[in-house]
């Protein structure tokens, strides 16, 4: 699609990061194992411009200095696992709880992985915070962003969140699309672009029921998932509190070839342990 526009010019400059998402290509799929990903929505990688100018050895210029995180802590984790530790950041000025990654545990949460292959206890405990942060939203008003490792685990908290939004009408400004930054939920394979000062995570995936846990995190066990994931924990520039059901320390390895789970299993760490790098190899 693109050739056509770049034969019509003296010089072609291609902007991207390759340690980010390629563009995505949504498409049903038939039958499936049950140790595969439940979603009948299956996500295929389309080709990229700026891989196929990586691959044809065009010159390329690489843009170290990092501007968006008002905290350090919001973009070391992928300063290290994904960029080499090369980025230039800076510093917060100040220390203050509503700045960089906070970790949030629901011991409660159940992944009901045989039929809506939701978390509704970790839902819920997201939904609630949201509405308090906007009945009180501080000193400043601070712009909010959901982001979910699951198509399910998303409409689950867009219709609570509609819920909620029903019984409390004067809380609707946020919510106002003409707004610059309106409140949205999105999944992993759609919040590349967006920004905003508070990031929450639904991590979703957890024991099930009968205390089973499957090493499958949807679209972050496919080849470059942990690509979706650094898009996802760069999109704040103030907080990204993650919610989650479970521990790093659950996810094992060792039944695992997947990037994307291992270094989810890193961020897990990094986000309730604070300031800390876990190993790039090993469990971590």
């Amino acid at each position: 699609d693109a050739i056509g526009v770049i034969a019509r010019g003296k010089q072609l400059i291609v902007v991207g990061d390759p340690k980010q998402m390629p563009p995505t290509n949504f498409f049903r799929k038939g039958e499936s194992d049950e140790d595969e990903e439940e979603s009948p929505d299956e996500i295929g990688d389309l080709e990229s411009i700026l891989d196929e100018c990586i691959a044809a050895g065009v010159y390329s210029s690489y843009l170290n200095w990092h501007y968006r995180s008002r905290h350090e802590s919001l973009i070391s984790f992928s300063n290290h696992y994904y960029y080499d530790d090369r980025l230039f950041t800076f510093p917060a000025a100040r220390s203050s709880e509503r700045l960089g990654v906070r970790f949030r545990f629901i011991p409660d949460g159940v992944y009901d992985r045989k039929a809506t292959r939701t978390n509704r206890k970790e839902a819920e405990a997201l939904v609630k915070y949201v509405f308090e942060r906007l009945e009180n939203p501080g000193p400043r008003r601070r712009s909010i962003g959901v982001v979910t490792f699951s198509q399910a685990q998303k409409d689950l908290i867009e219709d609570l969140i509609e819920q909620e939004r029903a019984r409390r009408p004067h809380l609707e400004s946020w919510f106002n699309e003409r707004s610059d930054e309106p409140l949205f939920v999105k999944n992993l394979e759609n919040v590349q672009g967006d920004e905003r000062d508070v990031i929450l995570f639904s991590i979703c995936y957890a024991e099930d029921a009968g205390g089973g846990f499957s090493m499958n995190f949807g679209p972050l066990n496919r080849q470059g998932g942990e690509r979706r994931l650094n898009v996802a924990i760069t999109r704040a520039r103030e907080q990204v509190v993650v919610f989650s059901s479970i521990h790093a320390s659950r996810i094992d390895l060792s039944r695992t070839s997947a990037v994307g789970a291992a270094h989810l299993k890193y961020f897990l760490d990094y986000a309730e342990k604070g300031f800390r790098i876990a190993p790039k190899s090993g469990s971590g």
